[in-house]
């Protein structure tokens, strides 16, 4: 029986949806912190947290002495559990299966409260009913796992009140709470002054995507804190948990922009369920529960995608499913496999080729309002089309543009310049017609055999010699980089040094070596370019770009005409 999602040791998959851990993945900042703590690990972790305890009382700006931190939330409920000693607890179903695994390490009754599907699943008045004071503690889960919907703020005060009233700790995981955007209206932290029986857990891992990293903590009355505190043992947070809490509590921006994802993707992905004949479930997390009557989890996994098999949730049955909101690219290829398994015609429309492009490009223009992004009209065309190249809309952030860049581009291309690209990938999707229409030639020198014999006799890449080849043609260059941050490198070493100063640069080398780096190199200097900050972008992309610019031209040019 499966248990929990996440089981990639036992399945060959290429897309886990099984686990709903923030789609933007790991931040970067929280990557170097755990390369950092390796050098601690021969030594024993603070066994207060203090620098992370610190971080999080300021955040939250609570008492440090109402903070517990665990192994993940999972460890933390257990650590309430034996500091409460319940005789009998009540959890409201379908809910998360870890409450009921810790309280079989209690002698401790059970009842479910059932949630009712007629309803949504939505949890009602009717559970005030079930509170008395034969109940000693009640787990709650607000968002909802593995439903996703919030419990309105009002009915959560009146469940708080009655559990005061009865003399019930209520536990509110709240582990979801900050993927919703809607933290400031639905979280209960800034009601626990006046309700000293309410516990709110939380946990780093679905947040900040560290599910391996394991790191949560409740937030309750101080008496109750150290209670709890006693039920785990010393040193109970390893060094790079303790390093991987303090670097990721700071990542505000990054929340943002995963909530703002979430949103997007969520409706997505919800309407690709709904085309596919599924019954989907509101919610306002980053996962969706939906039902279908066919047997979803196995087609999905011979296709190597792993989802959450719901079927041993109390409350549910065969046929309930769980998919995580993940990346904007990894959902198309959810949406993919949909449409294959469920044969579903009616959403795939027959457009002609010719119209394909303009119809995408009406697509991504209505998007880009609906998320409320907004492009200087000068640079529109260009982004645009490397959205359109990659289906990615997180190019509209990253897409940086020197002043005046796309006017001195083309400027460049009507006046002869040539393109010079790293890679003949990139040199066979450059739209050649209309650059040799203005006198301008498209040159790769990757494969020739004097730059790579060159190359390793000087024990440098063949992007370094390349650039170097590039720079004695007589006449302006534009200069594509999609593959080799070398050759950037290399570029912004020969404008230091005086020796040579290209006419433009495109700068979207994709990968994790040096990448960033090189394309910061270029910012900083005095050169028109565009580059794409941070890791993606490719050979596709910088042939896009080319072509954006070139397309601009042709079409300014048969304006012109036609005036």
């Amino acid at each position: 029986m499966q248990y929990h999602g996440g089981d990639i040791y036992r399945n060959q998959i290429r897309q886990d949806f099984s686990v709903n851990t923030n789609p933007l993945g790991m931040p970067d900042s929280v990557r170097e912190a755990l390369h950092q703590a390796v050098e601690e690990a021969e030594h024993y972790p603070d066994i207060h947290a203090q620098e992370l305890t610190n971080a999080v009382a300021e955040q939250l700006r609570i008492s440090e002495k109402k903070l517990v931190f665990g192994n993940g939330a999972s460890e933390l409920f257990h650590a309430v559990l034996h500091a409460v000693k319940p005789s009998k607890m009540l959890i409201p179903v379908p809910s998360f299966l870890g409450y009921e695994e810790a309280a079989k390490t209690m002698d401790c009754e059970v009842i479910f409260y059932e949630m009712k599907k007629e309803e949504k699943f939505c949890l009602t008045e009717r559970i005030l009913d079930a509170l008395d004071e034969s109940i000693s503690l009640v787990f709650l889960a607000n968002p909802n796992n593995p439903v996703g919907n919030l419990v309105e703020p009002e009915l959560i005060l009146e469940i708080a009140e009655k559990c005061r009233q009865c003399d019930i700790t209520l536990v509110l995981d709240e582990c979801f709470m900050e993927l919703t955007g809607k933290e400031q209206k639905y979280s209960f932290l800034s009601h626990l002054e006046e309700f000293p029986n309410v516990v709110v857990v939380r946990a780093f891992t679905k947040l900040y995507a560290i599910p391996g990293v394991r790191l949560g903590y409740l937030v309750c009355e101080q008496t109750l804190a150290e209670k709890i505190r006693l039920q785990l043992p010393e040193w109970n947070l390893s060094v790079f948990a303790q390093r991987a809490g303090v670097a990721a509590i700071k990542e505000q921006g990054y929340v943002a922009r995963a909530v703002s994802c979430i949103q997007t993707q969520r409706l997505f992905l919800r309407e690709e369920l709904k085309a596919a004949g599924c019954i989907v479930y509101d919610s306002d997390a980053d996962y969706l529960l939906f039902y279908s009557e066919k047997k979803l989890y196995e087609l999905f996994l011979q296709r190597g995608i792993l989802i959450r098999d719901c079927s041993n949730f109390r409350g549910l049955q065969s046929g309930y499913y769980r998919i995580a909101v993940k990346s904007e690219e990894q959902n198309r290829i959810f949406a993919e496999v949909l449409r294959e398994i469920h044969g579903n015609a009616q959403a795939v429309e027959f457009v002609l080729p010719g119209e394909i492009e303009g119809r995408s490009f009406a697509i991504i223009t209505k998007e880009l309002e609906e998320r409320g992004i907004v492009i200087p009209k000068e640079q529109e065309p260009v982004t645009k089309r490397v959205i359109h190249t990659s289906a990615d809309f997180g190019y509209a952030d990253t897409l940086t543009f020197s002043e005046n860049a796309v006017e001195i581009a083309k400027h460049l291309i009507r006046t002869g310049a040539d393109i010079v690209t790293d890679t003949n990938m990139a040199l066979s999707g450059v739209n050649k017609k209309v650059l040799e229409a203005h006198g301008g030639m498209a040159h790769c020198f990757m494969a020739d055999e004097e730059v790579a014999g060159e190359a390793k006799e000087r024990k440098v890449t063949r992007a370094v010699v390349s650039m170097e080849h590039a720079a004695k043609l007589d006449k302006p260059i534009i200069f594509a980089i999609g593959n080799a941050p070398t050759a950037l490198i290399r570029l912004y070493e020969l404008i230091c040094d005086g020796i040579y100063r290209p006419a433009f640069i495109i700068g979207v080398p994709v990968g994790f070596v040096n990448v960033e780096v090189a394309k910061e190199m270029i910012l900083h200097t005095d050169v028109p370019c565009i580059v794409n900050r941070g890791r993606k972008g490719g050979s596709n992309v910088a042939a896009a770009i080319c072509n954006a610019l070139l397309y601009e031209v042709r079409r300014e040019d048969a304006a012109k005409k036609v005036d």
